[in-house]
């Protein structure tokens, strides 16, 4: 993932660093910056979907980004800010979660 925000930040439009263009750049809607990542765990016990995931390395990560649903439960309640994320807006923070991801996973054309 580091070299993914090297990557990101290499390819940024006018190399600004903005959070916008990271997740842009990237295509993703959520990461977990590992170097600010204190390995506390509260992303994983606060994300309704249990997307946060240890890393084995006393970090934790976000390996399928594509699921979130950009409530931003996890980043409000990180104590370092080590998430980046574009919180949706209007959604209530999670009143329609659930069925947020349902609808996207009947989209997916996964065999």
């Amino acid at each position: 993932m580091v070299m993914r925000m090297v990557e990101a930040n290499n390819n940024a439009c006018c190399n600004t660093n903005t959070l916008d263009n990271i997740l842009n750049v990237l295509n993703i809607r959520i990461m977990i910056k590992e170097p600010e990542c204190t390995g506390c765990g509260l992303c994983a016990e606060i994300c309704p979907f249990g997307l946060p995931k240890s890393n084995g390395n006393g970090k934790f990560e976000i390996p399928h980004p594509e699921l979130c649903t950009e409530c931003s439960a996890c980043q409000r309640n990180c104590p370092v800010n080590a998430i980046i994320l574009n919180e949706q807006k209007g959604c209530g923070c999670l009143w329609n979660a659930r069925q947020a991801v349902k609808n996207k996973q009947n989209q997916c054309n996964c065999s």
